[in-house]
């Protein structure tokens, strides 16, 4: 067997065994939230589900390996397997929960006086109603798993355990063999037009939301109980390692100049990357196009790795021009989807609700925004900022591309003292990337006060 065609394989396979992990998992922490939601703990770990989203990929994966190195050898196919089981089961039971929103609550009554189990519960009355996202956030796990980069690069990254988003990086970054290179951007361009093909036929995409969601029904299941602490566990874990090894070597951490060098850097970018996605998202959303369908769908069929290739080979060409532009180009095709995805769907429900109503009443475009737009979508708007912001700061993949190695961003900076095994100031940049991703993330809501009731 060819070592390209063993890469193909082993992309697949990582995929295939995460996706039936993770998918299970993710759908029992979800059953298990809903029936018990009005749990003081179960409160809790829906305020959490969140946060894995805004955690940069290497500080979750410090804390994993400094939490589960001592039970097994995390730097292999189990390793790999375990990590996305941490990180995406979480994302997989916050897309979930939304769904149980559309059982009505009167299925649940009749079965309760039909005397169903837990187990016909599931299947009788939820499965039939989830059977459609669960199609779709297993399609959406699978190409996500199929486009890992930072967990196999810090887990993986050998002969044997290589993806061909990380071959096609270390065939131009470490083996300096552009023509292996470009064989491997051609595999992973031929694997995302079949995602994209297989997208279309199976429809999977997730559909727009509502300004207003269904309540959850009213249900309650001891038994369940334990599988809520246990995702507290899964999502708190590697954080409150990570805060806890960097409690002792912060002083030391804070007094590196390379961290403030690298910490102005990061900043920079993520402030400028933030507002401008927004305000293309926004554009993008307005004058809806085949062109902006087609961003929303990136961040699953577009690996950043082949984005990042591509790129780099138009930089060598157009060497006139500063890396910074090709970073900045890297941030908005990774962040634009997310906000986007935002946004459409508030936006289209908005536009039905309200679009004829201020038509006849004569409003201007400024008017309309004013006074119907922005109090409807601040919220929103707010999350996709601060979400846009977030990514920007801890993304590691595009500063891989294209980061200097004289000023390095905080990500870059991180991986660097990954590498050479400095634990104690790598536990003090991943705190400090940590809670500067969450700060960016809430300063638009907290300016905006979409969490004040009135």
């Amino acid at each position: 067997m060819s070592y390209p065609l063993y890469v193909f394989l082993f992309t697949f396979k990582q995929a295939f065994f995460s996706v039936l992990l993770t998918v299970p998992l993710g759908i029992l922490m979800a059953r298990a939230l809903v029936w018990n939601r009005e749990w003081a703990p179960t409160q809790f770990c829906l305020k959490l589900l969140g946060i894995p989203l805004i955690t940069p990929a290497l500080v979750g994966l410090l804390g994993f390996i400094t939490l589960a190195g001592y039970l097994f050898n995390v730097y292999s196919f189990a390793g790999i397997l375990l990590a996305h089981l941490v990180f995406y089961s979480p994302f997989v039971a916050l897309f979930m929960i939304n769904s149980w929103r559309f059982i009505p609550e009167e299925h649940y009554k009749l079965a309760a006086q039909l005397q169903f189990s837990p187990w016909q519960i599931f299947a009788l009355v939820e499965a039939p109603q989830l059977r459609k996202p669960m199609i779709e956030i297993t399609w959406i796990t699978f190409c996500l798993f199929l486009n890992s980069f930072t967990t196999i690069m810090i887990l993986g990254g050998g002969p044997h355990r290589t993806t061909l988003s990380l071959a096609l990086y270390q065939s131009l970054f470490f083996f300096y063999d552009p023509v292996q290179g470009f064989n491997y951007a051609g595999m992973q361009l031929l694997l995302s037009l079949g995602l994209a093909v297989g997208t279309v036929l199976f429809k999977s995409l997730p559909h727009g939301s509502s300004l207003k969601m269904p309540a959850l029904p009213s249900l309650k299941s001891n038994p369940q109980k334990p599988l809520v602490i246990f995702s507290l566990f899964l999502i708190l874990a590697p954080l409150m390692v990570v805060a806890g090894f960097s409690f002792f070597s912060l002083p030391k951490t804070l007094s590196n100049p390379m961290l403030w060098q690298a910490l102005s850097r990061s900043l920079l970018i993520s402030l400028s990357v933030g507002p401008l996605s927004l305000l293309l998202t926004l554009i993008f959303v307005k004058y809806e196009t085949l062109f902006s369908k087609s961003v929303a769908s990136l961040y699953l069929l577009l690996p950043p790795a082949l984005l990042g290739a591509f790129l780099f080979y138009i930089s060598l060409k157009w060497d006139f021009l500063p890396p910074e532009v090709f970073l900045f180009l890297m941030q908005f095709f990774i962040v634009l989807p997310f906000s986007l995805r935002l946004l459409r769907g508030p936006y289209q429900i908005l536009q039905m609700t309200y679009h004829h109503t201020s038509h006849s009443l004569g409003l201007s475009s400024f008017q309309l925004f004013f006074l119907i737009e922005w109090p409807l979508l601040k919220k929103p708007l707010a999350t996709a900022l601060g979400l846009s912001l977030a990514l920007s700061l801890g993304d590691f993949q595009s500063l891989a591309f294209f980061a200097s190695p004289d000023i390095p961003g905080l990500s870059s900076l991180l991986y660097m003292q990954m590498g050479k095994y400095n634990f104690e100031e790598s536990m003090g940049t991943a705190l400090i990337l940590l809670l500067l991703c969450y700060f960016l993330y809430q300063l638009p809501q907290w300016i905006l006060r979409t969490n004040v009731r009135t």
